[in-house]
């Protein structure tokens, strides 16, 4: 007898994953990051410190998988769609509680989408081609179009400014010119408290239902172990590394590549390089200023050598960074190579032939950056050298992460800022190429090729399409492309079940063990 309990006890333990015997619940996840958030409304913009933070507390109708294929979240399965393409039905999960405890319906989606497709860049693109959209039931809705289109689910589906659904209520409180200050969502942590520059507090959402299955990318089962998330801003990179090291933070996002080695010689941490992570841009504002001249936004472009920079911001190790001209990173579908571009030129003369063409006569040039994300002032510190040897005169301005969120949107305050385009899941996501972001691409023969790419459902044609649109992004210069620069985070050893597999970190499915 005591033999076959033993046996039985063996298998027990064969059954078990030993993970899952580890798993602990409570404790509070200490994570460093870069600064105050311009805003935690995510339809209101684009900041990443923004898309990471929301999407703890909100949700979609889809998500993606750690393929980057649109998966259901708060929508029950794939849309139905009618045989003419035109129809989208999308059923809704039922039983999902907003924090508040209300259970979201329908109208709960049709006001927040349609929120969102007046403020965010994707809902905006999306709705260009939307004609009605309508509840059908308390957990259905209705998408109408007036032409086929490839951009329906991952529009939906796209983690940044993404369709977060808010009670109506809220949503109609708020209108697209306002952001949103009552935080109420669906998603796996409830936000708690917000001190400013002390911490954001969520903690654990106790109803919430999460899907079955297991966790893929930035969605499927969302399960929580920890008790609470807590966000401390620390703007200095060096100090986010230092109190990771000391265990006054579980994990810090946004460190720099200097901090590898030493993180990785430390017993009790794990540094993660993220890989993609950014391809680094000068974005110039088209709106108004000097900036609106082509030949000077051209001069800019063929004065970059842009592998000194590189060097620079990736603290001279090569594995963190990458030279590409493709707007799309080699890891996904969309990477193109097309030979003769003028990216990379390392071209004087023809910088100083443009600016004299563009009748510069050595005005300053308000260049806006952040020390808060370190790679961004490295590489206009040293684009200023550059650019300042063969003619342009530079006003280098340096403010806060926030302040600079907030200052891009008036074209009257600046003339180019820094910033970084992560992926981009379809190519007509790609905000800096369209009307409705800072920098204000408005061109002619952009726009007409980015309606195209919209409406067309065959996958050659469509890249056929980002090819065109890549060569005229050249010639154009919607923004100067630089290089792919690879991330660095970390956490400490006694962080576990933390993933690796999305470009921006998750904390669902981590646990603490100490």
């Amino acid at each position: 007898m005591r033999r076959l309990i033993a046996l039985a006890f063996v298998a027990l333990l064969v059954a078990v994953p030993l993970s899952a015997e580890a798993q602990k619940k409570g404790g509070v996840l200490k994570i460093g990051n870069l600064g105050e958030p311009p805003s935690l409304d995510p339809h209101w913009g684009t900041q990443t410190i923004t898309e990471v933070l929301t999407n703890h507390v909100f949700e979609g109708l889809y998500s993606l998988d750690e393929k980057y294929q649109p998966i259901p979240m708060l929508a029950d399965g794939m849309p139905a769609v009618s045989k003419d393409g035109l129809t989208y039905a999308i059923k809704l999960r039922k039983g999902i509680k907003f924090h508040n405890g209300k259970e979201m319906t329908s109208d709960d989606v049709v006001a927040s989408l349609s929120r969102w497709s007046k403020r965010s860049t994707y809902g905006k693109s999306l709705w260009t081609q939307v004609v009605d959209f309508k509840a059908t039931d308390k957990y259905a809705v209705e998408l109408k179009l007036k032409e086929k289109s490839a951009i329906v689910v991952v529009s939906l589906a796209v983690p940044n400014n993404f369709g977060a659904i808010y009670p109506k209520e809220i949503a109609d409180k708020f209108p697209p010119d306002q952001r949103i200050t009552e935080w109420v969502g669906t998603g796996p942590f409830k936000l708690a408290e917000w001190k400013p520059d002390q911490y954001i507090r969520m903690t654990r959402y106790d109803e919430y239902k999460p899907l079955p299955g297991k966790q893929s990318g930035y969605g499927g089962a969302k399960i929580v172990h920890v008790d609470e998330l807590r966000w401390i801003p620390v703007p200095d990179a060096a100090s986010r590394a230092a109190q990771l090291e000391s265990g006054d933070l579980d994990a810090a996002d946004d460190l720099v590549a200097d901090a590898y080695d030493r993180l990785k010689a430390n017993k009790d941490v794990q540094p993660v390089l993220v890989k993609p992570y950014y391809w680094l841009v000068a974005v110039f504002n088209k709106k108004e200023g000097l900036m609106t001249n082509q030949k000077l936004r051209q001069a800019w472009q063929a004065a970059l050598d842009i592998e000194p920079i590189m060097k620079t911001v990736a603290g001279g190790k090569p594995e963190f960074y990458r030279m590409d001209s493709s707007l799309a990173f080699r890891e996904l579908p969309w990477h193109t190579k097309i030979a003769g571009l003028p990216w990379n030129e390392r071209n004087k003369e023809k910088a100083k032939r443009l600016l004299k063409e563009a009748n510069y006569s050595g005005q300053p040039i308000r260049f806006m950056t952040t020390q808060e994300y370190k790679w961004m002032y490295d590489f206009a510190l040293v684009t200023k050298q550059q650019l300042e040897e063969v003619g342009f005169k530079i006003d280098l301005q340096v403010m806060d992460w926030s302040t600079l969120g907030q200052r891009r949107i008036k074209p009257a305050e600046y003339d180019v800022f820094t910033t970084g385009m992560g992926n981009f899941f379809d190519p007509t996501h790609h905000i800096y190429l369209g009307p409705n972001w800072p920098g204000w691409t408005d061109d002619e023969q952009i726009n007409t090729l980015m309606a195209q790419m919209a409406r067309e459902t065959d996958q050659k044609k469509r890249y056929a399409l980002w090819e065109q649109t890549t060569k005229r992004f050249y010639e154009y210069v919607a923004v100067a492309r630089y290089g792919d620069l690879f991330g660095l985070r970390a956490i400490r050893k006694s962080v576990k079940g933390f993933s690796d597999k999305t470009e921006r970190p998750r904390f669902w499915g981590v646990w603490l063990e100490k």
